[in-house]
């Protein structure tokens, strides 16, 4: 499906973001009004994550700030989808569900948070589809926008114009900020300097555990779906990936996603050695 609809980037204060989200919504309802089934999944997901929502975080349907949530995370979905809707994984499945399954992923491992579920929709925006910085952080917070940016690989322009030299500089420097919670808070306080943004070291030291868990997250719906008897190679280099940059982090930071790590990481190990032999 082709859309002509372009999605438009607005400066505005947070006390506005009210009303700019509703003025948003009917706009973002009829990307894919005409799909009636389309329309449907739409409805059912978004319900069954709200509602997810609504029984973890808050005590009334009804409340203000519940519908707050609902509808921006209504917006940031139905901006994602339309971004990522003629894109697919390696193994054929829609790009957009990788989106959809970080977000409830987050939601069941511990602490969950909204603030997590937000950064893990938006967090391929601006590195596969160069959303800008300030679109995100006129549909969120500027904390979901800055775990956004830190979970983000630069522009290949930041590096070379080889190609195998830029992914190797891009993916060593991404890679290290995961590596320890004091480099990914380096990081992000880098970002804040570079944005004019003030965040308290409490809320500095929140966002970095956010962001991890969020990339736990990310980690562990990729390794769910990454055995390619077709493509081993790619196989081994996740599991390599994980067990160099992920079980220590998570196993100091979130004991449940590094269980879960470890365990898709085994798994597809053995898979291999069955395939092999």
């Amino acid at each position: 499906m082709k859309n002509n609809y372009t999605i438009f980037s607005y400066n505005i204060a947070d006390d506005q973001k009210w009303e700019y989200w509703n003025s948003w919504l009917p706009t973002l309802y009829s990307i894919f009004k005409e799909d009636k089934e389309e329309e449907e999944k739409n409805n059912k997901w978004i319900k069954q994550l709200t509602d997810k929502i609504k029984n973890i975080f808050f005590d009334w349907k009804t409340s203000t700030e519940f519908k707050k949530t609902v509808n921006r995370i209504t917006s940031i979905y139905y901006i994602m989808k339309y971004k990522f809707y003629e894109d697919l994984r390696d193994d054929g499945t829609r790009y957009f569900e990788h989106l959809k399954e970080v977000a409830n992923i987050t939601l069941t491992l511990p602490n969950p948070s909204i603030k997590k579920v937000e950064i893990a929709l938006w967090h391929d925006a601006m590195e596969d589809k160069n959303i800008s910085f300030n679109t995100i952080k006129d549909h969120s917070w500027i904390e979901i926008t800055i775990g956004v940016e830190a979970l983000s690989k630069k522009h290949w322009q930041d590096y070379s114009k080889d190609k195998k030299v830029w992914k190797e500089l891009r993916n060593k420097e991404y890679f290290w900020h995961l590596k320890s919670f004091k480099s990914m808070k380096n990081y992000v306080q880098e970002i804040c300097k570079k944005r004019n943004v003030e965040l308290s070291e409490e809320g500095i030291n929140s966002l970095v555990q956010d962001i991890f868990d969020v990339k736990f997250a990310d980690r562990i719906h990729n390794l769910s779906t990454q055995w390619d008897p077709d493509n081993i190679e790619k196989v081994e280099r996740k599991v390599n990936e994980t067990e160099e940059y992920f079980l220590d982090i998570a196993k100091q930071l979130n004991p449940e996603a590094y269980k879960i790590l470890l365990w898709h990481t085994v798994k597809l190990k053995q898979n291999a050695e069955k395939y092999f032999n």
